[in-house]
């Protein structure tokens, strides 16, 4: 099912909904660091996240009619003529629409696909978060057997910064990113927001179709977050 790939239309309005998408990712973040209690896994930090994510959205855009979902498996792609492995994957949040402009029907679903991640000081021997922020995070859109955001080119990742100083994480998670072979993740000409959130952003070369993708960071500042 090989399309000629998307039109002007299509890219304008992929363009327009990513820029959606992240404005309520930054809204989301703003209001989880003023939450009165963090949850302290990040599997319930994401859940608590999720119902942020619902207010931003009303808050934000109040006739928008696109919910994010929350661990919904990667959808089928029209490329992979039986089912992929990476079908039974479940990034942490996806915002799905229609695309109308899109002439492949069989294309006309799109996803936007955000993964979350803890940054800070390691857990334990075996869990050193900022090197997790790539192996558990950026590699799982980079690599077939996840296929993260495959067919589309940008996605999002959140990092949940719970304590060290921001030079220092970035500089462990793109230390962690160069054993890879991933590209350097770059911060913004905003720099970083103390008690806010902090943007960068980086293009990683994968074997799909759709290459380079463009992964946007918003890490949160929530510091007084639960340890453990």
């Amino acid at each position: 099912m090989n399309g000629e790939g998307p039109s002007l239309l299509s890219r304008n309005l992929w363009a327009k909904r990513t820029t959606r998408f992240l404005a309520i990712l930054e809204r989301a973040l703003q209001l989880l660091a003023t939450e009165p209690e963090l949850a302290r896994a990040e599997v319930e930090l994401n859940r608590q996240f999720y119902f942020l994510l619902l207010r931003a959205t009303r808050e934000l855009y109040p006739t928008e009619e696109i919910a994010p979902a929350q661990e919904c498996y990667n959808q089928p792609d029209p490329d992979d003529e039986t089912r992929a492995s990476r079908e039974g994957k479940r990034p942490d949040f996806q915002w799905i629409y229609l695309d109308h402009y899109e002439s492949d029907p069989f294309r006309s679903s799109k996803q936007f696909v955000v993964e979350c991640k803890r940054l800070g000081r390691p857990l334990r021997s075996d869990r050193i978060l900022n090197a997790l922020y790539v192996e558990k995070g950026v590699w799982r859109f980079l690599t077939p057997d996840s296929g993260y955001a495959k067919g589309f080119p940008s996605a999002a990742m959140v990092g949940y910064w719970q304590d060290m100083a921001a030079d220092d994480i970035l500089r462990e998670v793109n230390e962690a990113a160069s054993k890879r072979g991933v590209s350097r993740l770059n911060l913004s000409r905003e720099g970083w927001r103390s008690g806010g959130v902090s943007k960068l952003d980086h293009r990683c070369e994968r074997p799909f179709p759709v290459s380079p993708l463009l992964i946007y960071h918003l890490w949160a500042d929530l510091r007084r977050m639960p340890n453990g």
